[in-house]
C-alpha cells in the first residue's frame, strides 16, 4: 500500500473516521468527568548534620567499644525515602483526624474515602477474603490496608543526585493535600530525632556501666597495692617482692588509664545526649495548590483523539485489504 492509496482511503471514509474520533473524544470526556480531581502539594527535604556525614562521637567511641567486644556503628543509616514509604507513617496518616471541606467534623481517611461503608460489593469481597485468605479476618485491619494501598498511589518520593528529596502528595482537596505533606516532613524529623536521642541514651548508659566497673577495678587494685606496701616496706624489698610490687603498680596504672578514658567518654556521651542537632532541613513547605494536577484534560483529549484516529484508520485499511483480496 502506497501513500496515495492511504490518502484515498482516508478521504473516502473521512466522515466515518471523524465519527469514530468523536466517539473516542466523547468517552474521553466521560472519563475526565468521572475521574477524581486531585491537587498536588510538594515538600523538599535535605539531610544535614549526622545524616550527611560521619558522627563524631560514634567515630571516637567505636575504637573504645571494640576493645570490649562491642561493635558500634560510626555512621547514621537513616534513609529518608524509606521512612516516608514506611507502613507506620502511612498508618498514622490514615488514622489521624483531618479537617476537610467534605465533612463538618474531623475525620480519618477511612471515613473520608468511605471505605468503611457496608455496600454489597464490599461485603462480597470480604466474604471472598474470609473464605480464601484466613479465618482470622479483621474488618478494621482490612479497611486500614485498603486505605494504605490507596494512599500509596497518592504519595511519590523523588531523590535528586545532590541528596535533595522531594515528596509529592495528591489529594481531593488542596488544603488537605498540603496538610498531609507537612505532616510527613514533621514525622520524618520527629522520627530521626527520637532515634538519635535513643541511641545517644543507650551509649551513655553503656559508658556509665563500664565506668562504674572500671572505678571498682581501680579501687580494688589501689587497695591491694596499699595493703602490700603495709606488709612489705620498700626498705626490706627482695627481688621477688620488688617484682610483685611492680606488677601491682602496673595494674593500678592500667586501671587508672581505663578509668580516665571512660570518664572522658562518659562526659562526651552526656553532652551528645543533651545536644540539640539539626538532622534535616526543610527547604520548602507544602502550600495548597490552586490548579488541578489530575486529570490532565488537554493531554487526555489528545490521547483519546490519537487513539481514535489510529484505530479508525487501521480499521478501514484492513477493510480495504480484505475487500481487495
Amino acid at each position: 500500500m502506497n501513500f496515495n492509496t492511504f490518502i484515498n482511503i482516508f478521504n473516502k471514509n473521512r466522515k466515518n473516521i471523524i465519527k469514530i474520533i468523536c466517539s473516542f473524544l466523547f468517552f474521553g470526556v466521560i472519563y475526565i468527568l468521572l475521574s477524581d480531581n486531585l491537587y498536588k502539594s510538594s515538600i523538599s527535604l535535605y539531610p544535614a548534620g549526622e545524616l550527611s556525614e560521619n558522627n563524631s562521637i560514634l567515630s571516637e567511641f567505636s575504637e573504645y567499644t571494640e576493645t570490649f567486644g562491642v561493635s558500634m556503628p560510626t555512621k547514621s543509616n537513616y534513609y529518608i525515602p524509606d521512612i516516608i514509604n514506611s507502613y507506620s507513617l502511612k498508618k498514622e496518616i490514615i488514622t489521624k483526624k483531618w479537617n476537610s471541606t467534605k465533612y463538618d467534623k474531623e475525620t480519618n481517611l477511612i471515613e473520608y474515602w468511605e471505605i468503611n461503608n457496608n455496600s454489597f460489593f464490599k461485603k462480597l469481597s470480604q466474604k471472598i477474603t474470609f473464605m480464601f485468605d484466613s479465618k482470622y479476618f479483621d474488618d478494621n485491619l482490612y479497611n486500614l490496608n485498603l486505605a494504605i494501598k490507596k494512599l500509596d498511589n497518592l504519595i511519590s518520593v523523588n531523590e535528586a543526585y545532590s541528596g535533595l528529596i522531594e515528596v509529592d502528595v495528591l489529594f481531593d482537596e488542596p488544603q488537605l493535600s498540603a496538610d498531609i505533606a507537612n505532616y510527613i516532613s514533621n514525622y520524618v524529623i520527629r522520627f530521626v530525632n527520637s532515634e538519635q536521642k535513643s541511641f545517644a541514651l543507650k551509649t551513655k548508659l553503656f559508658t556509665e556501666k563500664r565506668f562504674e566497673m572500671a572505678e571498682l577495678d581501680l579501687i580494688a587494685s589501689e587497695n591491694k597495692l596499699t595493703n602490700y606496701r603495709k606488709k612489705h616496706p620498700i626498705s626490706l624489698d627482695t627481688p621477688e617482692l620488688q617484682l610483685q610490687r611492680l606488677r601491682l603498680i602496673r595494674e593500678v596504672e592500667v586501671n587508672q588509664e581505663v578509668f580516665i578514658t571512660l570518664r572522658n567518654q562518659l562526659e562526651i556521651a552526656k553532652i551528645e545526649e543533651s545536644k540539640e542537632r539539626l538532622f534535616i532541613n526543610i527547604l520548602d513547605k507544602a502550600e495548597p495548590s490552586i490548579k488541578k494536577a489530575y486529570p490532565k484534560i488537554f493531554l487526555l483529549l489528545i490521547i483519546f483523539f490519537l487513539l481514535g484516529l489510529f484505530i479508525s484508520v487501521l480499521y478501514f485499511m484492513i477493510l480495504y485489504n480484505v475487500n481487495k483480496k
